[in-house]
Protein backbone atom coordinates (compact mmCIF):
# COMPACT_ATOMS: atom_id res chain seq x y z
CA UNK A 1 0.00 0.00 0.00
CA UNK A 2 1.17 3.69 -0.98
CA UNK A 3 1.63 5.93 1.84
CA UNK A 4 -0.90 8.00 0.16
CA UNK A 5 -3.16 5.70 0.19
CA UNK A 6 -2.29 4.66 3.39
CA UNK A 7 -2.78 8.03 5.01
CA UNK A 8 -6.79 8.07 3.46
CA UNK A 9 -7.31 4.67 4.64
CA UNK A 10 -6.73 5.95 8.03
CA UNK A 11 -8.44 9.33 7.53
CA UNK A 12 -11.62 8.06 6.36
CA UNK A 13 -11.68 5.32 8.33
CA UNK A 14 -10.61 5.82 11.77
CA UNK A 15 -12.99 5.42 14.61
CA UNK A 16 -14.40 8.33 16.30
CA UNK A 17 -13.18 6.66 19.82
CA UNK A 18 -10.20 9.47 20.89
CA UNK A 19 -9.89 9.66 24.05
CA UNK A 20 -10.89 12.05 26.63
CA UNK A 21 -7.05 13.69 26.37
CA UNK A 22 -6.37 13.90 23.17
CA UNK A 23 -10.45 15.39 22.81
CA UNK A 24 -9.58 17.64 25.78
CA UNK A 25 -6.12 19.07 23.64
CA UNK A 26 -8.17 19.96 20.89
CA UNK A 27 -10.34 21.67 22.77
CA UNK A 28 -7.79 23.78 24.37
CA UNK A 29 -6.42 24.48 20.85
CA UNK A 30 -9.90 25.24 19.79
CA UNK A 31 -9.96 28.14 22.83
CA UNK A 32 -6.61 29.43 21.88
CA UNK A 33 -7.18 29.53 18.26
CA UNK A 34 -10.46 31.40 18.47
CA UNK A 35 -8.48 33.85 20.94
CA UNK A 36 -5.58 34.57 19.07
CA UNK A 37 -8.04 34.89 16.00
CA UNK A 38 -10.34 38.01 17.30
CA UNK A 39 -6.74 39.48 18.29
CA UNK A 40 -5.41 38.45 15.04
CA UNK A 41 -8.51 40.44 12.97
CA UNK A 42 -7.36 43.80 14.06
CA UNK A 43 -4.09 43.58 12.42
CA UNK A 44 -4.04 45.40 8.84
CA UNK A 45 -3.34 42.13 6.99
CA UNK A 46 -6.66 40.75 8.41
CA UNK A 47 -8.83 44.48 7.61
CA UNK A 48 -6.87 44.32 4.31
CA UNK A 49 -7.73 40.58 3.50
CA UNK A 50 -11.18 41.39 4.19
CA UNK A 51 -11.68 44.55 1.75
CA UNK A 52 -9.49 41.87 -1.10
CA UNK A 53 -12.58 39.26 -0.57
CA UNK A 54 -15.04 41.50 -0.77
CA UNK A 55 -16.02 40.65 -4.65
CA UNK A 56 -15.77 37.32 -4.69
CA UNK A 57 -19.48 36.29 -4.17
CA UNK A 58 -21.72 36.35 -1.06
CA UNK A 59 -21.98 33.80 1.36
CA UNK A 60 -22.89 33.34 5.38
CA UNK A 61 -20.04 31.95 6.56
CA UNK A 62 -18.01 33.55 10.19
CA UNK A 63 -15.57 36.30 9.88
CA UNK A 64 -14.85 36.29 13.63
CA UNK A 65 -15.38 39.28 15.71
CA UNK A 66 -16.50 40.98 12.47
CA UNK A 67 -20.29 41.20 11.19
CA UNK A 68 -19.05 40.76 7.88
CA UNK A 69 -19.78 37.10 5.80
CA UNK A 70 -18.11 35.48 3.12
CA UNK A 71 -18.48 32.14 1.25
CA UNK A 72 -16.89 29.10 2.59
CA UNK A 73 -13.05 29.71 1.08
CA UNK A 74 -12.94 33.02 1.78
CA UNK A 75 -13.76 33.15 5.54
CA UNK A 76 -10.94 30.08 6.27
CA UNK A 77 -8.84 32.35 4.19
CA UNK A 78 -9.61 35.78 6.16
CA UNK A 79 -9.67 33.80 9.49
CA UNK A 80 -6.45 31.54 8.94
CA UNK A 81 -4.50 34.47 8.08
CA UNK A 82 -6.10 36.21 11.22
CA UNK A 83 -5.29 33.44 13.23
CA UNK A 84 -1.28 33.61 12.56
CA UNK A 85 -1.26 37.15 12.54
CA UNK A 86 0.24 37.97 15.63
CA UNK A 87 2.51 34.85 15.57
CA UNK A 88 0.59 34.10 18.97
CA UNK A 89 -0.87 30.74 17.40
CA UNK A 90 0.14 26.99 18.38
CA UNK A 91 3.03 24.57 17.26
CA UNK A 92 3.38 21.04 16.25
CA UNK A 93 6.89 20.28 17.12
CA UNK A 94 7.51 17.11 14.50
CA UNK A 95 6.27 19.55 11.47
CA UNK A 96 7.61 22.72 12.51
CA UNK A 97 4.76 24.64 12.12
CA UNK A 98 1.55 26.20 13.45
CA UNK A 99 -1.08 23.58 13.09
CA UNK A 100 -4.37 25.09 14.66
CA UNK A 101 -4.19 28.71 12.69
CA UNK A 102 -5.31 26.89 9.23
CA UNK A 103 -7.05 23.53 10.70
CA UNK A 104 -9.52 25.58 12.82
CA UNK A 105 -10.68 28.12 10.41
CA UNK A 106 -11.01 25.44 7.97
CA UNK A 107 -13.33 23.43 9.86
CA UNK A 108 -15.22 26.23 11.06
CA UNK A 109 -15.90 27.59 8.05
CA UNK A 110 -16.69 24.27 6.30
CA UNK A 111 -18.73 23.32 9.71
CA UNK A 112 -20.88 26.09 9.70
CA UNK A 113 -21.61 25.89 6.10
CA UNK A 114 -22.44 21.91 6.70
CA UNK A 115 -24.49 22.59 9.67
CA UNK A 116 -21.66 20.28 11.90
CA UNK A 117 -21.24 20.21 15.45
CA UNK A 118 -18.69 20.46 17.57
CA UNK A 119 -17.88 16.90 18.02
CA UNK A 120 -17.63 16.80 14.24
CA UNK A 121 -14.85 19.36 14.02
CA UNK A 122 -13.26 18.25 17.27
CA UNK A 123 -12.95 14.83 15.26
CA UNK A 124 -11.60 16.14 12.07
CA UNK A 125 -9.52 18.51 13.63
CA UNK A 126 -7.87 15.26 15.58
CA UNK A 127 -7.34 13.65 11.79
CA UNK A 128 -5.52 16.74 10.25
CA UNK A 129 -3.39 17.01 13.46
CA UNK A 130 -2.42 13.76 12.74
CA UNK A 131 -1.70 14.05 9.26
CA UNK A 132 0.55 17.53 9.68
CA UNK A 133 2.51 15.30 12.57
CA UNK A 134 3.21 12.55 9.83
CA UNK A 135 4.25 14.64 6.91
CA UNK A 136 6.43 16.37 9.35
CA UNK A 137 8.15 13.25 10.75
CA UNK A 138 9.07 12.52 6.94
CA UNK A 139 10.16 15.53 5.93
CA UNK A 140 11.79 17.22 8.21
CA UNK A 141 14.27 18.65 9.26
CA UNK A 142 15.51 18.97 5.81
CA UNK A 143 12.26 20.26 4.69
CA UNK A 144 12.08 22.96 6.70
CA UNK A 145 15.56 24.10 6.51
CA UNK A 146 15.85 23.99 2.84
CA UNK A 147 12.86 27.56 3.52
CA UNK A 148 9.90 26.05 2.93
CA UNK A 149 7.02 27.60 5.37
CA UNK A 150 5.67 24.83 6.54
CA UNK A 151 2.24 26.17 8.17
CA UNK A 152 1.36 26.26 4.49
CA UNK A 153 3.54 23.48 2.91
CA UNK A 154 2.35 20.52 5.63
CA UNK A 155 -0.59 22.45 6.39
CA UNK A 156 -2.48 22.07 2.60
CA UNK A 157 -2.76 18.71 2.70
CA UNK A 158 -3.48 18.44 6.39
CA UNK A 159 -6.76 20.54 5.99
CA UNK A 160 -7.29 19.05 2.97
CA UNK A 161 -7.85 15.49 4.91
CA UNK A 162 -9.37 17.02 7.56
CA UNK A 163 -12.08 18.79 5.89
CA UNK A 164 -12.57 15.20 3.98
CA UNK A 165 -13.19 14.05 7.27
CA UNK A 166 -15.49 16.35 8.37
CA UNK A 167 -17.33 15.98 5.39
CA UNK A 168 -17.93 12.34 5.53
CA UNK A 169 -16.12 11.49 1.92
CA UNK A 170 -14.67 7.98 1.26
CA UNK A 171 -11.41 6.26 0.91
CA UNK A 172 -11.71 7.68 -2.56
CA UNK A 173 -12.06 10.72 -2.14
CA UNK A 174 -10.17 11.41 0.80
CA UNK A 175 -7.40 10.13 -1.36
CA UNK A 176 -7.86 12.49 -3.93
CA UNK A 177 -8.59 15.45 -1.54
CA UNK A 178 -4.83 15.03 0.32
CA UNK A 179 -3.49 14.26 -3.13
CA UNK A 180 -5.06 17.72 -4.56
CA UNK A 181 -3.77 19.59 -1.93
CA UNK A 182 -0.22 18.87 -2.46
CA UNK A 183 -0.90 20.96 -6.04
CA UNK A 184 -1.41 23.88 -3.87
CA UNK A 185 0.81 23.71 -1.32
CA UNK A 186 3.67 26.14 -1.34
CA UNK A 187 4.58 28.79 1.00
CA UNK A 188 8.64 30.61 1.45
CA UNK A 189 10.30 31.43 4.73
CA UNK A 190 11.58 34.54 3.07
CA UNK A 191 7.96 35.67 3.94
CA UNK A 192 8.63 35.59 7.49
CA UNK A 193 8.35 39.20 8.80
CA UNK A 194 6.08 40.10 6.24
CA UNK A 195 2.39 40.32 6.15
CA UNK A 196 2.40 37.65 3.56
CA UNK A 197 3.67 35.03 6.09
CA UNK A 198 0.11 34.76 7.83
CA UNK A 199 -1.57 34.80 4.58
CA UNK A 200 0.15 31.21 4.24
CA UNK A 201 -1.86 30.23 7.35
CA UNK A 202 -5.04 31.45 5.68
CA UNK A 203 -3.76 29.97 2.16
CA UNK A 204 -3.84 26.69 3.90
CA UNK A 205 -7.21 26.78 5.42
CA UNK A 206 -8.60 27.86 1.92
CA UNK A 207 -6.60 25.01 -0.23
CA UNK A 208 -7.72 22.40 2.49
CA UNK A 209 -11.50 23.11 1.72
CA UNK A 210 -11.00 23.42 -1.86
CA UNK A 211 -9.47 20.39 -2.08
CA UNK A 212 -12.11 18.68 -0.73
CA UNK A 213 -14.71 19.88 -2.36
CA UNK A 214 -12.99 19.05 -5.55
CA UNK A 215 -12.49 15.41 -4.55
CA UNK A 216 -16.22 15.55 -3.44
CA UNK A 217 -17.25 16.63 -6.78
CA UNK A 218 -15.18 13.82 -8.37
CA UNK A 219 -12.49 15.36 -9.35
CA UNK A 220 -9.20 12.97 -9.10
CA UNK A 221 -5.56 13.58 -8.18
CA UNK A 222 -1.95 11.51 -8.77
CA UNK A 223 -2.64 8.06 -6.78
CA UNK A 224 1.13 8.84 -4.93
CA UNK A 225 2.18 12.03 -4.15
CA UNK A 226 4.23 11.53 -0.93
CA UNK A 227 7.06 9.19 -2.12
CA UNK A 228 8.20 8.70 -5.60
CA UNK A 229 10.42 10.82 -7.73
CA UNK A 230 8.48 13.58 -7.83
CA UNK A 231 7.08 13.14 -4.85
CA UNK A 232 6.64 15.47 -2.15
CA UNK A 233 9.81 14.26 0.03
CA UNK A 234 12.32 14.13 -3.24
CA UNK A 235 10.81 17.22 -4.40
CA UNK A 236 10.64 19.80 -1.09
CA UNK A 237 12.79 17.69 1.57
CA UNK A 238 15.89 16.20 -0.84
CA UNK A 239 17.72 14.11 2.25
CA UNK A 240 15.07 13.41 4.83
CA UNK A 241 14.23 10.09 5.73
CA UNK A 242 10.66 9.88 3.95
CA UNK A 243 8.03 8.02 4.82
CA UNK A 244 10.06 5.72 7.04
CA UNK A 245 10.27 7.61 9.54
CA UNK A 246 6.84 8.49 9.74
CA UNK A 247 5.31 6.60 13.27
CA UNK A 248 2.02 4.67 13.11
CA UNK A 249 -1.13 6.65 12.30
CA UNK A 250 -3.03 7.11 15.42
CA UNK A 251 -1.19 5.05 17.82
CA UNK A 252 -1.24 6.65 19.33
CA UNK A 253 -2.42 9.74 17.63
CA UNK A 254 -0.14 12.48 17.18
CA UNK A 255 -1.62 14.74 19.44
CA UNK A 256 -1.24 12.49 22.28
CA UNK A 257 2.53 11.67 21.47
CA UNK A 258 3.83 15.12 20.49
CA UNK A 259 0.85 17.00 22.06
CA UNK A 260 0.40 21.40 20.75
CA UNK A 261 2.48 23.84 22.28
CA UNK A 262 0.17 26.89 23.26
CA UNK A 263 2.33 29.84 22.98
CA UNK A 264 2.94 32.35 26.08
CA UNK A 265 4.49 35.08 23.90
CA UNK A 266 3.04 36.32 20.66
CA UNK A 267 6.30 35.66 18.55
CA UNK A 268 7.93 34.02 16.55
CA UNK A 269 8.65 30.71 18.42
CA UNK A 270 12.54 30.70 18.54
CA UNK A 271 12.34 33.61 20.49
CA UNK A 272 10.47 32.01 23.63
CA UNK A 273 13.30 29.91 24.92
CA UNK A 274 15.60 33.00 25.22
CA UNK A 275 13.00 35.20 26.62
CA UNK A 276 12.37 32.44 29.22
CA UNK A 277 16.00 32.89 29.99
CA UNK A 278 15.64 36.11 30.60
CA UNK A 279 12.53 36.51 32.61
CA UNK A 280 14.22 33.91 34.76
CA UNK A 281 17.45 35.70 35.45
CA UNK A 282 15.34 39.21 36.06
CA UNK A 283 13.25 37.31 38.47
CA UNK A 284 16.71 36.44 39.98
CA UNK A 285 17.86 40.15 40.19
CA UNK A 286 18.84 40.89 36.65
CA UNK A 287 18.04 44.24 35.41
CA UNK A 288 18.89 46.27 31.96
CA UNK A 289 20.98 48.89 33.53
CA UNK A 290 23.22 45.62 34.46
CA UNK A 291 23.72 44.52 31.48
CA UNK A 292 26.94 45.02 29.32
CA UNK A 293 26.31 42.27 26.46
CA UNK A 294 23.82 39.46 25.70
CA UNK A 295 24.75 36.14 23.55
CA UNK A 296 21.97 33.68 23.10
CA UNK A 297 22.93 29.91 21.79
CA UNK A 298 19.87 28.37 19.67
CA UNK A 299 19.66 26.07 17.19
CA UNK A 300 20.51 26.91 13.40
CA UNK A 301 16.55 26.94 12.39
CA UNK A 302 16.25 29.67 15.33
CA UNK A 303 19.14 32.00 13.93
CA UNK A 304 17.70 31.65 10.62
CA UNK A 305 14.14 32.56 11.49
CA UNK A 306 15.45 35.61 13.51
CA UNK A 307 16.74 37.57 10.43
CA UNK A 308 15.70 40.94 11.76
CA UNK A 309 18.36 42.56 13.81
CA UNK A 310 16.84 46.22 14.72
CA UNK A 311 13.01 45.99 13.74
CA UNK A 312 10.97 48.42 11.68
CA UNK A 313 8.11 47.42 12.66
CA UNK A 314 5.74 44.96 13.94
CA UNK A 315 5.79 42.21 11.96
CA UNK A 316 10.05 42.09 12.07
CA UNK A 317 9.82 42.67 15.83
CA UNK A 318 8.40 39.09 16.16
CA UNK A 319 11.59 37.68 14.30
CA UNK A 320 14.03 39.75 16.15
CA UNK A 321 15.94 38.15 18.87
CA UNK A 322 17.56 41.35 19.62
CA UNK A 323 14.13 42.99 20.21
CA UNK A 324 12.56 40.33 21.81
CA UNK A 325 15.35 40.03 24.52
CA UNK A 326 15.30 43.41 25.69
CA UNK A 327 11.67 44.43 25.68
CA UNK A 328 11.14 40.85 27.86
CA UNK A 329 13.98 42.15 30.21
CA UNK A 330 12.88 45.59 29.85
CA UNK A 331 9.38 44.98 30.33
CA UNK A 332 9.18 41.44 32.43
CA UNK A 333 7.34 39.96 29.97
CA UNK A 334 6.46 40.05 26.06
CA UNK A 335 2.74 40.91 25.51
CA UNK A 336 0.64 41.96 22.92
CA UNK A 337 1.10 45.69 23.77
CA UNK A 338 5.46 44.86 23.38
CA UNK A 339 4.71 44.74 19.68
CA UNK A 340 3.03 47.84 19.07
CA UNK A 341 4.69 50.60 17.33
CA UNK A 342 5.64 52.60 19.72
CA UNK A 343 6.90 49.93 22.05
CA UNK A 344 9.20 48.79 19.18
CA UNK A 345 10.26 52.75 19.02
CA UNK A 346 11.38 52.93 22.58
CA UNK A 347 15.08 54.46 22.85
CA UNK A 348 16.19 52.11 25.43
CA UNK A 349 14.49 49.02 24.16
CA UNK A 350 16.31 49.45 21.17
CA UNK A 351 20.16 50.87 22.79
CA UNK A 352 19.51 47.50 24.55
CA UNK A 353 18.76 45.11 21.29
CA UNK A 354 22.21 46.64 19.87
CA UNK A 355 24.09 44.93 22.64
CA UNK A 356 22.08 41.68 22.01
CA UNK A 357 24.18 38.65 20.17
CA UNK A 358 23.19 35.33 18.75
CA UNK A 359 25.40 32.21 17.81
CA UNK A 360 24.61 28.40 17.29
CA UNK A 361 24.53 26.47 20.11
CA UNK A 362 27.57 23.73 20.09
CA UNK A 363 25.29 20.87 20.60
CA UNK A 364 22.35 21.50 17.86
CA UNK A 365 24.72 22.34 15.17
CA UNK A 366 24.28 20.10 12.16
CA UNK A 367 21.15 18.46 10.17
CA UNK A 368 19.45 15.68 11.73
CA UNK A 369 16.05 13.71 11.41
CA UNK A 370 13.39 15.88 13.37
CA UNK A 371 12.93 12.97 15.60
CA UNK A 372 16.97 13.64 16.84
CA UNK A 373 15.64 17.29 17.62
CA UNK A 374 15.62 18.25 20.96
CA UNK A 375 15.80 22.24 20.71
CA UNK A 376 17.04 24.01 23.92
CA UNK A 377 18.69 27.98 24.33
CA UNK A 378 21.56 28.84 26.47
CA UNK A 379 21.82 32.65 27.21
CA UNK A 380 25.12 34.28 28.51
CA UNK A 381 25.21 37.29 29.72
CA UNK A 382 27.73 39.50 30.91
CA UNK A 383 27.03 42.34 33.45
CA UNK A 384 28.75 46.15 33.40
CA UNK A 385 30.37 44.90 36.44
CA UNK A 386 32.17 41.73 34.41
CA UNK A 387 30.25 38.59 35.92
CA UNK A 388 28.66 36.15 33.72
CA UNK A 389 25.23 35.19 33.88
CA UNK A 390 23.99 31.83 32.26
CA UNK A 391 20.56 30.24 31.80
CA UNK A 392 19.81 26.95 29.75
CA UNK A 393 16.39 26.56 28.70
CA UNK A 394 15.04 23.61 27.28
CA UNK A 395 10.98 23.33 27.19
CA UNK A 396 9.76 26.95 27.02
CA UNK A 397 5.99 28.04 29.28
CA UNK A 398 3.33 26.52 27.15
CA UNK A 399 5.20 23.89 25.37
CA UNK A 400 3.30 20.36 25.97
CA UNK A 401 5.85 18.99 28.61
CA UNK A 402 5.46 22.35 30.20
CA UNK A 403 1.66 23.53 29.11
CA UNK A 404 -0.31 26.66 30.07
CA UNK A 405 -2.49 26.08 33.01
CA UNK A 406 -6.49 26.24 32.16
CA UNK A 407 -6.11 29.84 34.14
CA UNK A 408 -3.06 31.13 31.79
CA UNK A 409 -5.29 29.66 28.60
CA UNK A 410 -8.48 31.87 30.42
CA UNK A 411 -6.50 34.84 30.75
CA UNK A 412 -4.75 34.20 27.21
CA UNK A 413 -7.98 34.13 25.32
CA UNK A 414 -9.75 36.87 27.45
CA UNK A 415 -7.02 39.84 26.95
CA UNK A 416 -7.27 38.50 23.21
CA UNK A 417 -10.94 38.50 23.11
CA UNK A 418 -11.19 41.97 24.32
CA UNK A 419 -7.81 43.20 21.88
CA UNK A 420 -10.30 42.21 19.18
CA UNK A 421 -13.00 43.97 20.17
CA UNK A 422 -15.15 41.06 21.75
CA UNK A 423 -17.60 43.13 24.52
CA UNK A 424 -18.30 40.56 26.30
CA UNK A 425 -14.89 38.02 26.39
CA UNK A 426 -16.21 35.92 29.39
CA UNK A 427 -19.72 35.38 27.57
CA UNK A 428 -17.82 34.31 24.56
CA UNK A 429 -15.33 31.98 26.28
CA UNK A 430 -18.42 30.10 28.22
CA UNK A 431 -19.87 29.49 24.71
CA UNK A 432 -17.12 27.43 23.98
CA UNK A 433 -16.44 26.48 27.20
CA UNK A 434 -19.79 24.82 27.55
CA UNK A 435 -19.70 23.46 24.02
CA UNK A 436 -20.90 19.75 24.05
CA UNK A 437 -20.59 17.29 21.18
CA UNK A 438 -23.90 18.26 20.04
CA UNK A 439 -23.74 21.74 20.16
CA UNK A 440 -23.79 23.59 16.60
CA UNK A 441 -20.30 25.02 15.22
CA UNK A 442 -23.32 28.03 14.07
CA UNK A 443 -24.37 28.71 17.51
CA UNK A 444 -20.85 28.91 19.27
CA UNK A 445 -19.74 31.00 16.51
CA UNK A 446 -22.57 33.51 16.98
CA UNK A 447 -20.90 34.29 20.28
CA UNK A 448 -17.93 35.39 18.54
CA UNK A 449 -19.49 37.23 15.98
CA UNK A 450 -21.65 40.13 15.96
CA UNK A 451 -24.25 40.23 13.35
CA UNK A 452 -26.72 42.12 11.76
CA UNK A 453 -30.35 41.86 11.53
CA UNK A 454 -30.21 40.75 7.82
CA UNK A 455 -27.47 38.25 8.49
CA UNK A 456 -28.91 37.11 11.30
CA UNK A 457 -32.35 36.58 9.17
CA UNK A 458 -30.38 34.90 6.40
CA UNK A 459 -28.84 32.07 8.20
CA UNK A 460 -32.01 31.89 10.27
CA UNK A 461 -32.97 30.67 6.77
Amino acid sequence: MTTTRRIAEWAATAPRTWSADALRTAHRAFVDTLGVTLAGQAEEVSTRLLAATAAWGDGAIAILGRSATRPAPWAALVNGAAAHALDFDDVLDPAMAHPSAPLVPALLALGEETGATWGDVLDAYIVGFEVMARLGEAMNLSHYHRGWHTTLSLGSPACAVAAARLLGLDVERTHAAFSAATSMAGGSKQQFGAMMKPVHSGLAAKNGLVAARFAEAGITAAGEIVDGPWGMVAMMAEGAAGSAAMGPLGAPPAIEEHGVWAKRYPSCASTHRPADALLALKAEGLTAGDVESIVALVSPAAQANLRYRIPEDPSQARFSLCYCAAAALIDGDLTLASFAPAAIARADVRALAERVGMDIHPDLAGSRPVADVTERTTVIVTTRGGATLRKDVGDPRGHPRRPLTDAELTEKFLTCAAAGGIAHPQVALEAIESAGPATPVRDILGALTPRSPAVAAQRAG
